[in-house]
């Protein structure tokens, strides 16, 4: 109140009629009251919060599993991955993502950023020739779209930890110990006398040999 007689004192001293100066700050502070901000209450914020995350979900329809963008638009690099990831998942008989998130988007899009998109599809062949990721280990743990997803586990892949290992054919064969020697070489000399080649020529062919335990070298 103090403030709104000084007011009308100073448009007074200024020569203006004391009621139209009462008038004039009257009219000011209704206007003032009118446009002041309303204080919300808790449970509106809340509310707001609420429909502020359901609006940024973004869901795919439930009538199949088909993420691709709406037909008529171009897909965009994050649709082109989930689309790849749900065929290859079909394939491998994976998880087929059937929401991608606003969460998941994020993550996607940040792996694209980071890697390119053809490192990205080249993770999801990986995953798809991968018999750990298929679900072939101690556990039965089967890789899904959140496991791409994820930055250190996508590096992993990139990186060939979850490749299946090379055949033990394309490695050298392991070097032959002194022990199995001796009891190769034995079979063999064992082999030929039963086969018939008579006593001479399994006594010319290669060194008689100690069958006695414990001493296998050949004298």
């Amino acid at each position: 109140m103090s403030e709104i007689r000084a007011l009308i004192e100073q448009l007074i001293a200024a020569g203006v009629d004391p009621i139209e100066a009462a008038e004039v700050v009257a009219r000011a502070a209704i206007h003032g009251a009118a446009n002041a901000p309303k204080k919300r209450s808790a449970g509106a914020i809340r509310q707001e919060r609420y429909r502020r995350n359901k609006a940024s979900q973004m869901t795919v329809s439930d009538a199949g599993d088909d993420l691709s963008s709406p037909e008529g638009s171009s897909p965009t690099a994050v649709d082109q991955v989930v689309t790849a990831f749900s065929e290859m998942a079909r394939q491998s008989g994976l998880s087929v993502p059937r929401a991608v998130t606003a969460s998941r988007r994020r993550s996607l899009l940040l792996r694209i950023e980071e890697h390119g998109l053809p490192a990205v599809l080249d993770a999801i062949e990986r995953i798809g020739r991968s018999r750990f990721c298929r679900g072939e280990n101690d556990r039965g743990w089967r890789a899904d779209l959140d496991f791409l997803c994820q930055p250190k586990s996508f590096v992993s892949i990139l990186e060939g930890k979850y490749d299946d290992r090379r055949s033990n054919q394309q490695q050298a064969p392991p070097r032959e110990s002194e022990h199995a020697r001796h009891q190769r070489e034995c079979r063999e000399a064992i082999q030929r006398k039963l086969n018939g080649n008579g006593h001479d020529e399994f006594a010319s062919t290669g060194p008689a040999f100690d069958l006695e335990p414990g001493d296998f070298r050949a004298h």
